[in-house]
């Protein structure tokens, strides 16, 4: 059994992929729609924000959001099957895209825990892959 023999990096850097996938995509696009419940359903919201914005500064970040979180999902299966020179593009690109996201969910008033969790595997991904 092969696997067995694999350290903890090792079976992170398997499944960093699910991780960007589920947390950076799928768990952000609810993200994306609580920010823009700020625009279309003030004070409906699942949960409260930290700290009051526009209605139209969470549509706009809320858009972004959801964008990202689509971004996410694309290069987090993406990244299931690459090695190499690819992943590490790839990984710069989950940097990217997650670091946006979770500015815009900051500035909506949110978290933005999974676009986090995402931006922190991408520069583990990247760390890891030049030292080989």
């Amino acid at each position: 059994m092969k696997n067995k023999n694999l350290t903890k990096k090792q079976r992170l850097h398997r499944q960093a992929w699910l991780i960007v996938l589920v947390l950076g995509g799928v768990l952000m696009l609810y993200g994306g729609l609580q920010d823009m419940l700020l625009f279309f359903a003030p004070g409906h919201t699942f949960v409260p924000s930290w700290h009051t914005a526009s209605p139209i500064v969470g549509l706009v970040c809320g858009l972004i959001v959801m964008l990202s979180a689509g971004l996410n999902i694309v290069l987090g299966w993406q990244l299931r099957q690459t090695t190499g020179k690819e992943e590490l593009v790839l990984a710069h690109r989950v940097v990217f895209v997650s670091a946006i996201g979770t500015v815009a969910d900051w500035i909506s008033g949110y978290y933005g825990f999974g676009s986090m969790v995402a931006l922190i595997i991408g520069l583990w991904l990247i760390q890891n892959i030049e030292k080989k």
